[in-house]
């Protein structure tokens, strides 16, 4: 699907004429509908960490507080649970601190091991911060629209363009907010699309399965110790 089918499946099911273009269209209507899967898609992208927005980023370290390039101009928000790394030394930093931590490693120079961090003026700082070190960690990109094979934006800018999660998401999304806008009664609508979103959040998520089993021949229980106990008969 693209922007443009986006529109025209929501137009069939709302009883609008579907329109055979959407960026250039001055139809109120169809504007309307374009404003309101710009926000649909940006609350889908807020709300899970989609595996296709996850991105695992490397750099190398300038030694500036903060780092003037870090996190990229696609950050939304870190992983859930994701940590930063030190590469170059294997270690997990700690932070984010908070301002007094942060504060007294600062004024009496510490060099704290590992190292500290936090986001200063939406950017990375690390202390120390020393240069040339590899910093890895994993984050969820703002850019849920893709224009092309790889090239990925924020907002719609053609047509043709797609979304980076289930498109069919941002149809249900986009007709219980055009509902809300015209003033009519949208809870089938919202319930529907949050059991869809519920549903494709959980066929994203990924999660080890439960055995509940015995342990397999050459494993052994988390709780095991592999000592004996002798026990005195006197």
């Amino acid at each position: 699907m693209s922007l443009l089918t986006i529109i025209q499946n929501v137009c069939a099911e709302i009883d609008l004429d579907p329109p055979t273009a959407v960026m250039s269209s001055a139809d109120p209507q169809i504007m309307q509908l374009r404003i309101l899967s710009t926000r649909a898609g940006r609350d889908l992208m807020r709300e899970h960490d989609w595996s296709t927005l996850m991105v695992q980023r490397q750099f190398a370290t300038t030694g500036a507080n903060p780092e003037p390039a870090e996190p990229p101009a696609d950050w939304d928000r870190f992983a859930a649970n994701s940590k930063i790394w030190n590469a170059s030394r294997l270690w997990q930093l700690n932070g984010p601190v908070e301002p007094q931590t942060w504060q007294r490693n600062r004024i009496i120079n510490s060099n704290p091991v590992p190292q500290i961090w936090r986001m200063a003026g939406g950017k990375l700082d690390i202390h120390p911060n020393a240069a040339g070190e590899t910093m890895a960690y994993e984050y969820i990109s703002g850019f849920w629209v893709a224009n092309g094979e790889a090239t990925y934006a924020a907002n719609w800018a053609n047509d043709t363009d797609t979304a980076r999660f289930p498109e069919d998401l941002l149809e249900l999304s986009l007709i219980w907010r055009w509902k809300r806008a015209k003033g009519l009664d949208y809870g089938e609508e919202i319930a529907s699309f949050e059991r869809s979103k519920e549903a494709a959040i959980g066929a994203d998520r990924a999660a080890a399965p439960v055995d509940l089993s015995l342990p397999a021949r050459g494993q052994a229980p988390e709780n095991y110790w592999p000592g004996t106990i002798t026990v005195s008969n006197s």
